[in-house]
């Protein structure tokens, strides 16, 4: 007898997935969330938006682009709470002088509620969409 349930099923993407290869915005729908991001080829970002104030975490719960988005970590050790933890960047993007680049088959987690790549005819992304 399995235990798996449909729930179980959702945490993993299968409400959906999006692909582009283009410097477009790409959105969760509404009172949804991207999940996970694969990388088809070696990939940078122009924008990364953790979904915030999930579960009572103020900057998201996930690696973003923007100041304050560094996952549950703060800058400051010793500042660790209930929800944040200690250590971390945020991932350089758009015009920073130097990008972080995920390598090709790679596939990052988090909740985020939108990402731009930096467009590449021959490769993109595939983000996974769960509640």
């Amino acid at each position: 007898m399995s235990t798996k349930s449909f729930s179980d099923d959702l945490m993993f993407g299968q409400e959906g997935s999006i692909f582009t290869n283009t410097n477009t915005q790409v959105v969760a729908p509404i009172g949804q969330a991207i999940i996970a991001i694969q990388m088809l080829a070696d990939t940078t970002f122009d924008e990364l938006s953790p979904v915030s104030g999930f579960n009572h975490y103020p900057d998201g719960i996930c690696v973003g682009d923007a100041t304050g988005e560094k996952g549950l970590g703060t800058k400051n050790a010793g500042s660790e709470s209930k929800y944040t933890g200690s250590g971390g960047q945020i991932i350089n993007a758009d015009s920073d002088s130097n990008l972080t680049k995920f390598p090709k088959g790679i596939i990052i987690y988090g909740r985020w509620e939108s990402f731009t790549i930096d467009s590449d005819a021959d490769g993109g992304v595939i983000a996974y969409i769960s509640r």
